[in-house]
């Protein structure tokens, strides 16, 4: 676990460093190379995240799947667990436990095999795995839906040669970086 906590530091270290309008273009780049991607264009749902300071800005893609599909976007619960909410409108989001954008309400709904969920982290590796930010939520909750396709993104620099992972990890099926499909 040390390895994880040690690499969690050095990478929000690194995100301080740079304002996120600095990856605006990078950023949109790679919300577009994913729109033009078959497992977006068919998935029905869009289970995706509302960006934090040092997340790649997906609010884009958000757009985009507002008009053209389902748009659900995570909750916390206190257990530790979180629930996708339909979403119809980003401006009706409100700030959760962690201060992040939330859905108020909407209701709950689950992916299907023909549905997408893109996930935030720390960092990457080209191997797919992920170093989220240490809570687990999002490896509990894709440990429950393993058939649906799953897309990491980041930017340039929280691709890391590699990610210590433990057991419970779950990778992502793709990973999009500055770009670029890995």
């Amino acid at each position: 676990m040390y390895e994880k906590d040690a690499l969690r530091k050095v990478m929000k270290e690194r995100a301080l460093c740079y304002d996120d309008g600095y990856f605006a273009s990078e950023d949109l780049l790679s919300c577009t190379l994913i729109k033009d991607m078959e497992w977006y264009q068919g998935c029905g749902t869009l289970f995706g995240y509302y960006p934090i300071r040092g997340e790649v800005d997906i609010r884009p893609l958000l757009a985009d799947a507002l008009a053209t599909r389902l748009l659900a976007l995570p909750k916390t619960q206190g257990d530790g667990s979180l629930r996708f909410h339909l979403v119809g409108d980003l401006s009706a989001l409100k700030r959760g436990r962690f201060g992040i954008p939330e859905p108020a309400e909407g209701p709950v709904v689950t992916p299907g095999a023909d549905d997408l969920i893109i996930l935030p982290a720390l960092a990457y590796d080209r191997a797919h795995r992920r170093l989220g930010r240490g809570a687990g939520y999002y490896d509990r909750y894709l440990a429950s839906y393993a058939t649906v396709p799953t897309v990491g993104i980041s930017r340039s620099y929280q691709l890391v040669e590699t990610i210590p992972t433990q057991k419970w990890d779950r990778s992502v099926d793709y990973l999009v970086c500055a770009n670029t499909l890995y």
